[in-house]
């Protein structure tokens, strides 16, 4: 809980992790992108609103929680299912004379993906966690 950009979870029960991340955060709400060996099209997004400290928020909205395998996102169309968010950090910080804004954030997130136009599989997402420095 320190803001070491680490982040892993099980998708269908295989090991998903990186340190290949970008994101940004929002007055209430924070967003991040997970790549998978050098971006090769494999990953991962969580984009959250309504977020301002710690506590279980459900992820409810269509694109609230992704994965692509490479061929197609899914969760972008249809939203997830049982999907939710658990922030056990939720530090704001900045630094006036470099004017610098920086959110460190950490959790824990789980969902079902149910398919979508491209992908008929379900995608299950389990034992989510994230360790994020946003500026």
């Amino acid at each position: 809980q320190s803001g070491k950009n680490t982040f892993g979870c099980l998708i269908n029960g295989k090991v998903f992790s990186t340190d290949d991340m970008t994101g940004d955060f929002y007055k209430t709400g924070f967003y991040f992108k997970a790549l998978k060996d050098g971006g090769s099209g494999i990953g991962m997004s969580i984009d959250t609103l309504n977020i301002d400290g710690l506590g279980t928020y459900k992820l409810i909205r269509k694109g609230s929680l992704n994965y692509t395998d490479g061929r197609c996102w899914r969760g972008t169309v249809t939203p997830p299912i049982n999907a939710t968010i658990t922030i056990t950090k939720f530090e704001r910080g900045e630094d006036k004379a470099n004017n610098l804004r920086w959110l460190i954030v950490s959790g824990r997130f789980e969902g079902v993906l149910p398919p979508d136009s491209r992908c008929n599989d379900t995608t299950k997402v389990t034992q989510g966690r994230f360790d994020m420095k946003l500026q």
